[in-house]
């Protein structure tokens, strides 16, 4: 199906102007002009009226997490909540954007307070916000807030106290050795929050961390540096070689090549891999329709599993080789579809795995 006949918008408009942009959006489906003209009226309007062309603007820009949060919010607002929990559905896993995912957590928030495992749900719902966007530079709050959360659940009695304790102290101790700003007061308040249960087993803790943690603090401000002025929302569209493109591409190059430097000094290649597409991911959202980035990936990707391979971690090195099937694959079922140049590479990477079933599908 061609991007146009994915637009299919049917609403009374009752403006000429509106009429028209819709008319140069079905024309020109990458009209980012005219879809905003339309968006801002379909804001105004009830959810029912205009929900064909949200949907419309998603299938057009299926990663501009940007376009997915107006969505929701309007689905939010109509308090229609089935409909919010299949958007989140749709769009969540494969968008790491950082204010998609905090609008999840108000959700789960606002919606499940009522429930008597409500505790449970947003226990579980920031553990999974925490696996797929804790990495993010801009990911402090929901750091902070899960910690807000944890320390406030009341606990009886000695085992759930320590069960309390453990809880906390486990968040602390991921968030403040993770670059992100902010990162300085997570530390305050975590050697705080260690002192307030034993003094000497805070400074213990401190020594024992402040190595780790002044190693994050410093690639969270070279971070902040590198990737200043990168518009992680813009909307994903062909490449169109002009001066602002130029400048987020050489922005995005920038920002994985400083995490493919091992900027944390580890040793463990398996997080390197995991910062890096991380990275990758991100910018795939803005730059989905730049091949380059998606053949990259896949080369980073297949490096990393035969590194490990080299290190005798079977295990890891084949959870990266699939990921690169994967990324491959998703490269040619999306709108480079057509683009030979990763079909070959998917091909040839199937072959080299003996999986000749998926070279010859």
């Amino acid at each position: 199906m061609s991007v146009r006949d994915q637009i299919k918008i049917d609403i009374e408009w009752g403006h000429e102007r509106l009429v028209r942009a819709q008319q140069v959006v079905e024309m020109r489906p990458y009209d980012i002009e005219s879809w905003s003209t339309l968006l801002r009226e379909a804001q105004l309007r009830p959810v029912n009226e205009v929900r064909s062309l949200y949907e419309s603007l998603v299938n057009v820009f299926p990663t501009t997490a940007r376009y997915w949060k107006i969505y929701i919010e309007q689905e939010m607002k109509g308090r229609n909540f089935e409909r919010v929990e299949k958007l989140f559905q749709r769009s969540l896993v494969k968008i790491l954007n950082i204010d998609l995912w905090k609008l999840y957590l108000t959700y789960v928030k606002e919606t499940k307070a009522g429930l008597s495992t409500h505790k449970e749900k947003l226990a579980q719902a920031y553990d999974f916000a925490l696996e797929k966007i804790g990495m993010d530079l801009h990911s402090f709050s929901i750091w902070q807030d899960y910690i807000s959360f944890l320390r406030s659940v009341e606990a009886v009695g000695s085992y759930a106290e320590n069960q309390k304790i453990t809880a906390v102290r486990r968040v602390y101790q991921k968030a403040v050795i993770t670059p992100i700003v902010g990162i300085e007061q997570l530390w305050k308040d975590y050697i705080q929050f260690e002192h307030g249960i034993n003094p000497i087993i805070s400074e213990k803790m401190s020594l024992e961390r402040s190595k780790d943690y002044m190693n994050a603090r410093r690639v969270a401000k070279e971070l902040e540096n590198i990737t200043k002025g990168l518009n992680r929302n813009l909307p994903a569209v062909p490449p169109n070689l002009s001066k602002e493109e130029t400048k987020q591409v050489e922005l995005w190059k920038k920002f994985i090549a400083f995490e493919k430097s091992n900027p944390l000094r580890t040793e463990d290649t398996a997080l390197i891999t995991r910062r890096v597409m991380f990275a990758t991911e991100q910018c795939l959202l803005v730059l989905t329709h730049h091949p380059a980035v998606w053949h990259q990936a896949a080369q980073f990707l297949d490096q990393s599993s035969k590194a490990l391979t080299d290190k005798g971690d079977t295990q890891a090195a084949k959870i990266f080789a699939d990921e690169c099937a994967n990324i491959l694959e998703r490269s040619i079922n999306g709108v480079l579809n057509k683009n030979a140049l990763l079909y070959f590479a998917y091909a040839d990477f199937e072959e080299g795995r003996m999986k000749y079933d998926k070279v010859h599908a």
